[in-house]
């Protein structure tokens, strides 16, 4: 069935004059487009195209572009092109282009704690980098600093309790911290569900997945019908060792979203 797509098409051309502008409007007026300039300083044309597979619709859209573009004088060569959905790029658009952003108060009062504590945890080596650097102090972005409190274990001056674990709590904890330096060593993130084992994890853990999503987030898929790895993560979040984020349940199979505690962490290279 046919759907609306957005297609950004990238020109190797910049300073286009607004004669031109104009122009490639009349030819694409059938397509809602729009001239501007893309961030490399290239000519931008999006045009909305209905078509029933993003290839069609990717196909239509240069043909569109180049054809418009040539009848204008400009015979340069496409240098990218971006698609999505029109649902899509509504979401986009309504999403702020800052991200939300807090100082060193703001995080004292996310903390429950004073502001000469806060800004010592702020020079914590694992603490979120400052994006910007005011007078008033270092600025971060909120969702880091929210992920970090998540897994920052408060109580590391004071004598840890024994933590008692099962052996699935052992093996999940060892399968997630491999996942977890694999994405530290690589230094980017897998995005892929893998399974695969890991040193220390046992049969038990054969149909589990495991992937690294970004610093610090990790992505663990599981059978539906496994409920000794649900209350598994259940006891380990209680525990806090790890934090729990979303989950969802695909073809039988559970996904769940979550990060190692510092904890966490700690725990696991003691067993």
């Amino acid at each position: 069935m046919p759907q609306a797509w957005s297609i950004e098409v990238e020109l190797g051309v910049s300073n286009v004059s607004d004669d031109t502008v104009e122009e490639l409007h009349e030819h694409l007026a059938d397509h809602s487009p729009a001239v501007g300039t893309a961030p490399s300083g290239n000519l931008s044309v999006r045009i909305f195209i209905e078509a029933s597979t993003a290839r069609q619709a990717m196909d239509a859209a240069l043909r569109e572009v180049t054809a418009a573009a040539k009848q204008t004088g400009i015979n340069h060569t496409v240098t990218g092109i971006e698609l999505v959905t029109e649902e899509e790029l509504d979401r986009r658009l309504e999403e702020p282009s800052v991200p939300e952003l807090v100082g060193v108060s703001e995080i004292a009062a996310m903390f429950g704690v004073g502001r000469q504590r806060a800004a010592q945890v702020v020079q914590r080596e694992d603490f979120p980098p400052a994006v910007a650097y005011l007078k008033a102090g270092p600025v971060f972005v909120k969702w880091q600093v929210e992920a970090f409190e998540k897994r920052w274990d408060r109580r590391g001056g004071r004598p840890a309790k024994p933590i008692e674990l099962t052996e699935l709590d052992r093996e999940v904890l060892t399968a997630l911290t491999a996942t977890h330096r694999e994405i530290e060593n690589s230094g980017r993130a897998t995005g892929k569900l893998a399974r695969r084992g890991h040193p220390g994890a046992g049969e038990v853990l054969a149909g589990w997945a495991f992937a690294a999503l970004r610093p610090g987030r990790l992505c663990a898929a599981f059978p539906a019908s496994d409920r000794a790895a649900r209350a598994t993560l259940a006891r380990l979040a209680k525990a806090r060792l790890v934090s729990l984020e979303t989950e969802s349940t695909h073809d039988d199979e559970v996904v769940v979203e979550l990060e190692l505690t510092t904890k966490g962490e700690r725990v696991a290279a003691t067993q």
